[in-house]
């Protein structure tokens, strides 16, 4: 039997951006600045020109992910609520490791933030 053959171009996704002059590791107080005040005036989408529009050396992915999990206005942040602990656990049972799914069902909760806060202080429980 013949293993299958595969073209590169089925073997490789495109770069999401080329990562020369591409700034990595910790958001600075002006990037997020920078990036809030451009979401703000021209809303979200986009994202693999709005780093040049908005003046960050980051990549686009990038510039989502800040957004989507930290910057965004309805992200809660802090303290889980212990409703909401009872309710990550009950969906839990029933969805798995779906934290997308899990956290489309918690409002203001990303599914980041709810899978660190499972394996950080609840799957030990268990």
């Amino acid at each position: 039997m013949r293993a299958p053959s595969f073209s590169a171009s089925t073997t490789c996704k495109t770069p999401c951006c080329s990562k020369v002059g591409i700034k990595r590791g910790p958001w600075t107080p002006e990037e997020d600045e920078l990036l809030s005040n451009y979401v703000k005036k021209e809303g979200e989408g986009r994202w693999r020109t709005l780093p040049k529009r908005a003046g960050l050396q980051r990549c686009g992915k990038s510039c989502r992910l800040r957004w989507m999990n930290y910057l965004r206005p309805s992200v809660k942040r802090g303290h889980i609520a212990p409703d909401e602990e009872d309710l990550i656990l009950r969906l839990h049972r029933l969805l798995g490791n779906r934290w997308s799914l899990i956290a489309g069902r918690i409002p203001g909760r990303t599914d980041n933030e709810i899978k660190n806060y499972w394996n950080t202080h609840l799957r030990p429980l268990f």
